[in-house]
């Protein structure tokens, strides 16, 4: 007993948060589309529900706060380097099951890259490797909400799935000019 009513004031605390986000109308089309629909809506991140009410578009005056809550969310290696060490940096970004960054960028060595987002091919020669460099390609990497709004890419720091020195590794395996990514051709490179 003392668990359903934890749950159903869990879910009407989860409600109320929605309503903020969502019109009546809204949560009515929500809560009709089946409970695990509901749920998934109703228990978006306040960034996220942003996202879905202006479907990825989000107006110029909302953009300012938006940004800068998303920077806020950056958190750095606690050495302070941007940059590791390249060879975990390809495990990582060549792994199916942890980055998995060639499946939407070309320039992989290692495997034949995809198209979702940029090419990243030969990445660091392109670029250099200095300090504002690094920060960007850290931060992008991080949270790509914090430079691009509402984009499909995963923000690998910000919801967990890389820790900071991991993505300073994926950093120097797009930067470092001894890196496989800037001295071997990309799968598929003409």
């Amino acid at each position: 007993m003392r668990k359903a009513l934890l749950f159903l004031a869990l879910a009407a605390l989860a409600l109320a948060l929605a309503q903020r986000y969502f019109t009546e109308e809204e949560l009515k089309l929500i809560q009709t589309g089946g409970k695990a629909y509901a749920e998934v809506f109703i228990n978006q991140r306040p960034d996220q529900a942003l996202c879905s009410i202006h479907r990825n578009r989000l107006p110029a005056d909302l953009l300012p706060q938006f940004l800068e809550e998303q920077r806020a969310l950056i958190k750095y290696p606690a050495d302070g380097k941007l940059m590791g060490d390249w060879r975990k940096g390809g495990e990582i970004f060549n792994n199916l099951q942890k980055a998995n960054c060639f499946s939407c960028h070309f320039g992989s060595p290692v495997h034949l890259g995809g198209d979702v987002g940029p090419s990243l091919e030969k990445y660091g020669l392109k670029r250099g490797q200095s300090e504002a460099i690094q920060r960007y390609t850290y931060e992008v990497i991080y949270n790509s909400w914090a430079y691009f709004p509402c984009t499909v890419m995963y923000r690998f720091g910000a919801l967990g799935g890389l820790t900071p020195e991991e993505i300073a590794h994926v950093v120097a395996y797009l930067l470092d000019p001894e890196s496989d990514f800037n001295t071997k051709p990309a799968v598929g490179s003409k």
